[in-house]
């Protein structure tokens, strides 16, 4: 017994350490974000500022307003991406959980498995039906926000979230209310969706995540640099100005910390219980 305490006591250090070599460059960011353009100049690894001063943050408000345009963009194809995929992953979620059809079995494994597969295995499909939708439909879609947001309305992770986790509700809540007489409808809003809510959380915050954070799809899709995100724009503030480059790092994370400590009494339980059958 004392053996495998020992082990336990070993497992937990380490757990910590790795959690604290996670957390090491957040912290060295936010150290940064206070020094000033002399000590960053000096191109020293220094944990703590000389000077604490908020010269950068000053400067990158003042004097880099584009920031702020890069900022709205990141904000705008977040808030639209979450918005559309809790709904269409909601209903679709709702379809798989409760309803029996031909070929249901096959399409939720193939959902299953496209949960598997990055974005360099699904670019290719994209474009192909990018330039078909523009070609049939005479919509712009290359070098335009929908590029992004399109592909993140229809991800599958949520549907497979929605569908476990309204698996989990019991039939006879809603057998009751379709006894009462309830319609289809009636039973989703009323009934379903009010037990959705550590799931619905938990998705919001992942998906925003995911793609407040996107890179590659943003790189690719995207030709013209006013309508990038801000994930793209700080890469050329680090090599054009690194001076305010830790504040602008800073102020981009904090949507991600704010939504976390907002969504994160939801979030185990809508993952781990959302897994379960």
């Amino acid at each position: 017994m004392q053996k495998r305490s020992n082990v336990d006591n070993l497992l937990l250090k380490g757990i910590r350490f790795l959690a604290f070599l996670f957390v090491l460059p957040i912290i060295y960011t936010f150290v940064g974000s206070f020094m000033d353009p002399h000590q960053l100049s000096q191109g020293e690894f220094k944990w703590t500022a000389e000077l604490p001063s908020l010269t950068q943050y000053f400067s990158l408000v003042i004097f880099k307003a584009e920031y702020m345009r890069f900022f709205l963009n990141s904000t705008f194809i977040a808030i639209s991406i979450i918005m559309l995929h809790m709904i269409f992953a909601t209903l679709t979620g709702y379809g798989f959980a409760m309803y029996q059809f031909r070929g249901k079995k096959v399409i939720f494994i193939i959902y299953t498995l496209l949960l598997m597969m990055p974005f360099q295995v699904t670019f290719v499909p994209n474009l192909l039906v990018f330039q078909k939708v523009e070609k049939f439909f005479s919509i712009q879609i290359f070098d335009t926000h929908l590029a992004l947001i399109l592909p993140g309305v229809y991800s599958v992770f949520g549907v497979y979230l929605m569908a476990q986790y309204i698996q989990r509700i019991p039939m006879e809540i809603v057998e009751a209310a379709r006894v009462e007489g309830a319609n289809e409808l009636r039973i989703f809003w009323s009934v379903i969706l009010p037990c959705l809510k550590p799931a619905l959380f938990s998705l919001l915050f992942l998906t925003f995540v995911d793609y407040w954070n996107l890179i590659e799809q943003a790189v690719l899709y995207l030709t013209s640099t006013e309508k990038q995100p801000l994930s793209v724009f700080l890469e050329s503030i680090y090599y054009q100005d690194h001076s305010i480059f830790y504040a602008g790092a800073v102020l981009y994370t904090l949507p991600s910390i704010y939504i976390f400590i907002k969504c994160e009494r939801y979030l185990r339980e809508g993952i781990f219980d959302g897994g379960q059958r």
